[in-house]
């Protein structure tokens, strides 16, 4: 593309002027590619996000394969096939490469996970970037549940580990950029059974979702989404949904732009559909469609948006909707209103497509229903055409839709005038899709759970979508300079006692547009209960000398802060340097700076002491972990005492942990185990170890590293005895992992349903 420019650009001047300065073209159109990350994209057609660049698993491509051979050789339309990189994971293609998510080492003692790099058109890898997985619930099949997205303009990818891990990673080099726990840092669940949720890119934002248990305001289980600097990882905003969402989900937003206001809009653990103002994270406005969480990605086409769901409806008399909903306004003046609904529609999973004025819609036993979009009024109803499960999102493109189905099966439609063709379907024995298809190069890509395929067709051609002007064009700016919010920036942030820290106050219109901040902007800082923990100096918070384990609040005001509709805040958590102490002694609450410890854990007398209790009266809170400071702490022990209650015969699971390993005194079983992944156990010593209820023990965990990265070991040790003897000179328990978690936050961790845990007199220290 660069050469065909330049030769356009020659033909227009002599030839006496081409020998010149083409060798000064060459040069300056390097320097600007060198400085311009964006400007080095080819005309790839790219589907650098797992519903395409528009949003809707839709291409402007043609000439297509309407069949699909899986088995290649002479006059296949299979390009190629990696046996190796079966999955769950749909992949994504930017600028000629392709990004999945996959299992490493399975089986083994490494196994890991990994974003994987291949050339999307030989199938050739690239390279590969891979990270442990710890303190997961995540089952190990279950690797990849989320997609890569891509983000052109900074030539990164980014991605959500299936412990937490969110990474930004060199799209070229496959070096990692930046990466945050957010496990340890906000909170947020491991997911039940693999609900890993999607990032998506918003102009300087890589922006994030799943239900948090955080500190302070926001202890409580919050289907919460966080944006951070695409660039450095700082966040830049933390927006929330209903306290006590049922499930966490792995719904993927949207970008829109409707009346003139950008908006993301995704489905949430609460059961309802949400618009979010990507660059504020102002909530707009929610739909509840659902009693449970909702997981199919929500379809936006104009004004409209499309959702479904497969759990109780709100009413509780059906299972299963589609619903069609209008969204319109902007600002406080957003709303949102249904259309048309159809109950006992059940589709939990796959996504559906729009073709001219219908909806597509495969619902979760893989029949297919079409709607009127307008009116919703059925065209086809439960029309069986392939199998019987069916998770995977539709794809169209080329006037047909690609079916992938989960034990196997594929098909390709056409649409007709009373409803649609099957051109072709077959199945792949032994397999099954749960990942998407996509279409990106005019080359289709079928991820299954035993091989990934790329397919082609001899005169196939695809148009290139610029993603972002996919979005929609917004009211400009300049009709709207008015700042009505704030954002202060970086929205939370770790300090030790007497540090200091530089904020940001950014300034926003109504519709989430930045404008320029407007002079007499302050921030003010808040302590617990009024407690002084820090000052404030222009946009510098230093906090003060003698607090530790607290938190602070910044806030950015104008004037009296009522010409706002919203002030700005970020939060400090206060953590001194090791040794640490908890006696409990004097709180009524679980220490402040504590990421998921309260809400889940009260503070009562215990034997006439106060102790830390891991309560049971909360739905789903069997387990809980409860972390203390930041991640980038090494080599230290933990110590606690502990004591654990028994209920309808059954015993809870207490533990401490260090470096992202548990030492877990296991109830039911009588056992002592250290582990780092509990869904699968691919480094773990376990030995009996009878204890008993009501009876409180001494209960230590060192975590040392041996050697350097790469041959560095991870050395976990455990203890536990009665409280009332002498600690023993012996380790109780020991354990290696050739695969290290080089650094990790200290943690508490318990399982129990029915059964009360009780912690007290917990201590970290630095190895000696």
């Amino acid at each position: 593309m660069k050469s065909v420019s330049i030769r356009r650009t020659l033909a227009a001047i002599s030839f006496a002027i081409v020998i010149v300065t083409f060798s000064g073209l060459l040069a300056s159109l390097a320097s600007a590619q060198d400085q311009n990350p964006a400007a080095q994209q080819t005309s790839h057609a790219d589907w650098p996000y797992w519903r395409g660049p528009a949003f809707d698993g839709s291409a402007d491509a043609t000439g297509l394969p309407e069949d699909f051979d899986p088995q290649g050789g002479d006059g296949s339309n299979l390009i190629w096939k990696r046996e190796d990189l079966g999955g769950i994971c749909t992949p994504i293609v930017m600028d000629g490469r392709l990004y999945t998510i996959q299992r490493a080492d399975e089986g083994t003692a490494t196994e890991a996970e990994r974003v994987v790099c291949l050339d999307a058109a030989t199938g050739e890898t690239l390279w590969e970037n891979r990270y442990n997985v710890w303190l997961s619930d995540v089952p190990a099949e279950r690797i990849g549940w989320a997609s890569v997205v891509g983000d052109a303009e900074s030539g990164n990818v980014y991605a959500l580990g299936a412990c937490g891990l969110f990474l930004c990673i060199d799209a070229k080099s496959g070096e990692t950029v930046w990466k945050t726990p957010l496990q340890e840092q906000y909170g947020l669940l491991s997911t039940y059974g693999g609900r890993t949720n999607f990032p998506v890119i918003h102009e300087d934002l890589a922006i994030i979702s799943g239900v948090l248990i955080n500190w302070g305001e926001y202890a409580k289980p919050n289907h919460r989404v966080i944006a951070f600097n695409k660039m450095t990882g700082e966040p830049v905003w933390i927006s929330g949904t209903k306290d006590l969402p049922e499930d966490t989900t792995y719904s993927a937003p949207s970008l829109v732009t409707i009346d003139g206001q950008r908006q993301l809009i995704l489905g949430a653990g609460d059961g309802a559909i949400w618009g979010f103002q990507p660059r504020t994270g102002k909530p707009l406005w929610h739909y509840d469609l659902s009693r449970r969480g909702i997981y199919a990605t929500p379809l936006v086409v104009g004004k409209m948006v499309f959702a479904t769901q497969s759990e109780e409806n709100i009413d509780g008399r059906s299972m299963g909707a589609v619903v069609a909903l209008k969204v319109s306004g902007s600002g406080d003046e957003t709303k949102v209103e249904e259309v048309w609904k159809r109950e006992d529609v059940v589709v939990g999973y796959s996504e559906p497509v729009v073709i001219g004025d219908r909806l597509y819609v495969v619902d979760d036993r893989c029949k297919m229903w079409i709607f009127d979009m307008a009116t919703g009024e059925p065209i086809i109803e439960q029309k069986s055409f392939l199998s019987s499960r069916q998770r995977s999102a539709l794809l169209t493109a080329d006037g047909k839709i690609y079916v992938l189905s989960e034990n196997g099966p594929w098909a390709v439609l056409a649409p007709t005038d009373d409803g649609f063709e099957v051109l072709n379907k077959g199945r792949i024995r032994d397999t099954q899709f749960s990942g998407s298809p996509i279409v990106a190069d005019a080359k289709l890509y079928f991820p299954s759970s035993t091989c990934l395929y790329c397919v082609g067709g001899e005169n196939s051609s695809q148009t290139p979508v610029d993603m972002a002007s996919s979005i929609g064009e917004e009211t400009p700016v300049t009709e709207n300079e008015q700042a009505t919010q704030f954002l202060v920036v970086p929205a939370e942030v770790i300090v030790k006692p007497g540090e200091s820290v530089d904020f940001s106050i950014l300034a926003y219109n109504s519709l989430g547009q930045k404008v320029e901040t407007p002079p007499g902007v302050r921030l003010s800082v808040q302590g617990p209960s009024g407690q002084q923990v820090g000052t404030i100096e222009g946009t510098r918070f230093t906090a003060a000398k003698d607090v530790a384990h607290t938190g602070a609040t910044i806030r950015a005001t104008m004037g009296d802060a009522a010409e706002t509709d919203s002030t700005g805040v970020a939060r400090v958590r206060i953590v001194p340097d090791l040794p640490w102490k908890f006696t409990f002694d004097g709180l009524s609450d679980p220490p402040l700076s504590w990421v998921g410890a309260r809400y889940r854990h009260i503070i009562k007398p215990i034997d006439g002491s106060p102790a830390l209790v891991k309560i049971t009266t909360i739905p789903k809170g069997a387990r809980s972990r409860a972390m203390m400071g930041p991640s980038d702490l090494s080599e230290y022990t933990i110590t606690a005492d502990v004591r654990g209650a028994r209920m309808n015969e059954k015993l809870p699971d207490i533990g401490v942990s260090a470096h992202g390993y548990v030492l877990d005194l296991m109830g039911i079983s009588q056992q002592l185990q250290i582990r780092t992944w509990a869904a699968q156990l691919r480094m773990a010593e376990t030995i009996a170890f009878p204890w008993q209820e009501d009876r409180w023990y001494r209960i230590k965990l060192r975590a040392e590293i041996e050697g350097e990265p790469p041959a560095a070991v991870a050395v976990l040790k455990g203890k536990v005895w009665p409280k009332e003897e002498t600690e023993p000179d012996e380790w109780t328990i020991t354990a290696r992992d050739e695969s290290p978690n080089l650094h990790a936050s200290p943690g508490l961790y318990g399982n129990a349903k029915d059964a009360e845990i009780y912690i007290d007199n917990v201590e970290v220290r630095a190895n000696d």
